[in-house]
């Protein structure tokens, strides 16, 4: 079957992604760096994906693939503490031997280490589905910020869900977002418009009304149906018919 004949949802599910749990979305619960810790999270798990089931990486190595400046001993203080934080919260261990024996709790800038990722509550919480395109086309954004959009881009497709019944569009209000991350509303709004114009989620808003306007997505991948799965998910919340929307169009509304 050739890529034209395949429909998105195929194409999907040929796609390599990680898992991050939904214990982790709400990063406002998670102190006043969340959103770094899942970011590098996040990360980690995607240079995990080899045969040992780690990242041979550190402090110095972590700041240069993702484009932080090195230079800043604050920075690297601050990628030092996330690290270790998420191995104090059990969602990394740290080793500094390959054989994964040798767990460390303190670390020189300069050293890469093996970093194993423990996949911690993502059965009792759920999880969350991270591609991997995704996160090299955040990575590549022009931003100091990433973390703080890459919260975004979590809180988006934390509420895409993959099942039969149910066709991968996220609908979650931007102040359900601010609630959850902590970020404020222009922020969040700016990061979201980041994502469509980064081509990394398709956005759609109905005027369903006077006073409701409403955002759709879905991952870029599947653009050519996020119109038509929105209408329908927007008629069902709104028990109206499309007919009777006010406007609606491509891109992010502020609601």
């Amino acid at each position: 079957m050739s890529d034209e004949t395949k429909s998105t949802l195929q194409l999907e599910k040929e796609e390599s992604f990680i898992m991050i749990s939904k214990s982790l979305i709400e990063t406002k619960n998670l102190g006043k760096n969340g959103e770094l810790d899942v970011y590098y999270l996040a990360i980690i798990k995607s240079l995990a994906n080899n045969f040992r089931g780690a990242a041979f990486t550190g402090v110095t190595h972590m700041m240069r693939f993702i484009g932080i400046s090195t230079e800043q001993s604050r920075t690297k203080a601050r990628t030092k503490e996330s690290l270790l934080r998420l191995q104090e919260m059990g969602h990394i261990e740290i080793y500094d031997d390959i054989e994964m024996e040798n767990q460390v709790n303190d670390l020189k800038p300069a050293n890469n280490y093996f970093i194993k990722p423990t996949g911690k509550d993502e059965q009792e919480y759920g999880f969350a589905k991270v591609f991997y395109k995704d996160i090299q086309k955040i990575i590549a954004i022009k931003s100091d910020y990433k973390p703080k959009i890459f919260a975004t881009y979590l809180n988006m497709i934390g509420y895409i869900f993959y099942n039969i019944s149910n066709v991968p569009l996220s609908y979650i209000g931007i102040d359900t977002i601010v609630k959850g991350t902590g970020i404020n509303r222009k922020s969040v709004v700016e990061y979201l418009k980041l994502l469509h114009k980064g081509e990394i989620l398709y956005f759609v808003h109905f005027d369903v009304n006077d006073s409701i306007s409403k955002n759709f997505c879905t991952r870029w991948i599947h653009k050519e149906h996020t119109a038509e799965w929105g209408i329908q998910k927007a008629e069902e919340i709104f028990k109206t018919n499309r007919k009777k929307f006010k406007d609606g169009g491509k891109g992010v509304s502020e609601e």
